[in-house]
């Protein structure tokens, strides 16, 4: 029989070959150049350019430390935990109004968890690109494809963009005199001219055959699919409702944050304002070339404050108590998040 046979002698002194079933050695690996590509990882490089996006935004911030710090050691710290509570409580809308817009059973605990490493990515790019890139891939892990992903994340923000417009125009009129800081707005007719500027050079754009083709191409392979999840949710109540009351709750929690600082910081409650200041901020934090949108929201947040009828000193103190708790805090909590959900292999 064939398992019978007899295997061949090796001859006197030939080398032994390789084990059966072993693989075949290969040339020899330096060992200081396999640790290095070991160590280089494509998820190392993007953890320390995202810290380096970081320090690169924190450091000129520690010159403000002294007198922040100064002005939180005094503040109520119940208030404090209010703020805190609040913040929380904007990501579970967003994770509510993803989980909606996307039509996905998402784990609430994942989706929590992705807004917080979102906070992290976001904060190290600019106009929050990181936190968009990130919700793609959270999406894409859930088994979507990457063009139905970035529509589904276009959507989600399609719906924040108007649901923010709504939230703003309804304060604009309840407000009253209380958010009259459009007193010193330029004339009609200067908006006008303005407003003629601006579509003429729309229209000269347009007219550039280049910019046209490219408009159309993305129209072609983001706006279309954009539209028709948008047409999606409009005929499903259920999610259309989840992912509006998602996005309201995430901004309004943002109000509710600012306003319980600076109740902290005795300020006075000044709900009205701490809700117009933090959707002025929010705007400018998206169309702000800079990481996080940061100094741009500073700015924004002590000028608005500040013409609302705070103290200065006041509404500084409460703008930096703010951003540590609605952003640097969960930054930090988005790195830890963000590791995690690689290591689960959710991003």
């Amino acid at each position: 029989m064939a398992d019978d046979a007899e295997v061949p002698a090796s001859e006197p002194g030939a080398e032994p070959g390789p084990e059966p079933g072993s693989a075949p050695e290969g040339p020899p690996v330096p060992a200081g150049r396999g640790g290095a590509k070991r160590w280089l990882t494509r998820r190392r490089i993007i953890q320390a350019v995202l810290v380096l996006g970081l320090a690169y935004v924190a450091i000129p911030l520690i010159s403000e430390l002294p007198d922040v710090v100064g002005a939180l050691r005094d503040a109520r710290p119940e208030w404090l935990i209010v703020a805190a509570a609040a913040t929380f409580g904007g990501f579970v809308c967003a994770a509510v109004a993803l989980r909606a817009c996307a039509g996905l059973a998402i784990s609430y605990r994942d989706g929590i968890e992705m807004q917080v490493a979102a906070t992290f990515t976001g904060t190290a790019t600019p106009a929050s690109v990181g936190s968009l890139a990130l919700g793609v891939q959270f999406l894409v892990a859930h088994g979507q494809p990457v063009s139905i992903a970035t529509a589904v994340i276009g959507l989600q923000n399609i719906v924040q963009f108007l649901v923010h417009v709504v939230l703003l125009t309804v304060l604009a009129l309840v407000g009253g005199s209380s958010v009259d800081v459009l007193k010193d707005a330029p004339s009609g007719w200067t908006l006008l001219v303005i407003l003629g500027v601006a579509l003429a050079v729309v229209g000269i754009a347009l007219g550039v055959r280049r910019i046209r083709d490219a408009l159309a191409e993305v129209w072609q392979h983001r706006g279309r699919e954009a539209a028709e999840h948008l047409t999606t949710l409009v005929r499903s109540p259920r999610r259309l409702t989840a992912s509006v009351l998602g996005a309201a709750g995430g901004t309004i929690s943002s109000a509710v944050t600012l306003w319980a600082v600076l109740i902290a910081v005795d300020a006075g409650s000044h709900p009205v304002t701490a809700a117009f200041a933090t959707m002025v901020g929010a705007t400018l934090a998206s169309a702000a070339p800079t990481p996080g949108g940061i100094g741009a929201v500073e700015a924004a947040l002590v000028a608005s404050l500040t013409a609302l009828g705070i103290n200065p000193g006041t509404a500084l103190a409460a703008t930096f108590g703010y951003r540590i708790i609605a952003t640097w805090i969960p930054t930090c909590l988005g790195w830890f998040f963000y590791n995690r959900l690689q290591r689960r292999g959710m991003i």
